[in-house]
């Protein structure tokens, strides 16, 4: 049952980071144009920058917890690699602890702040005059899915007898498309 939960819970972020990609794919798409009809027209399109900035906190918070689920993310492998296994897994479940609890602050702080904008109808102070809510209310989602990935790991650290190999795995399984293979380790 738990296992199934966690390949769902995969799956909805896999879609999150295909809705991340999506946004990178458009925001390449709008500002090539913000260039060329600068360039070419000496019109500008001063909604391009704004639609950037938004579409940035969306891509940022669609696409970590996938990231981090598959374990693509920046490390310092030549560091943990070279510490005892017993070492390993201490740092990582205090890392899991830690980055938990820090996700779970970041949400709660962030949906305060999120119905605060919705209650007072608050605007962005922008070209696109949209409310604030918007563009930020998918930092409490994202950080609740980071959070919950966190959890994740953190069973990885406590039942598998050496994580750190199957994160190796999974960071390089499923490279055609996005999902994790049973035999990386990780269901």
């Amino acid at each position: 049952m738990l296992n199934a939960g966690i390949a769902m819970f995969e799956r909805v972020t896999l879609f999150m980071a295909i809705v991340a990609a999506g946004l990178i794919l458009g925001m390449s798409c709008w500002i090539t144009y913000d260039v060329l009809t600068r360039y070419f027209l000496d019109w500008a399109s001063p909604w391009a920058f704004d639609l950037s900035e938004y579409a940035l906190i969306w891509i940022t918070f669609l696409g970590a917890p996938w990231v981090l689920l598959q374990d693509r993310h920046v490390r310092i492998e030549l560091l943990v690699d070279v510490l005892p296994k017993s070492l390993q897994r201490a740092l990582g479940v205090a890392v899991c602890l830690i980055a938990f609890a820090a996700c779970v602050v970041l949400a709660w702080k962030t949906s305060v702040a999120a119905l605060q904008y919705y209650d007072r109808g608050i605007m962005m102070p922008r070209i696109w005059r949209i409310p604030r809510i918007y563009p930020y209310s998918i930092i409490p989602i994202g950080s609740m899915f980071l959070a919950t990935v966190f959890l994740v790991r953190l069973r990885l650290y406590v039942s598998e007898t050496d994580p750190e190999a199957a994160l190796h795995k999974r960071a390089s399984a499923g490279q055609e498309t996005g999902l994790s293979d049973k035999s990386a380790g990780i269901e």
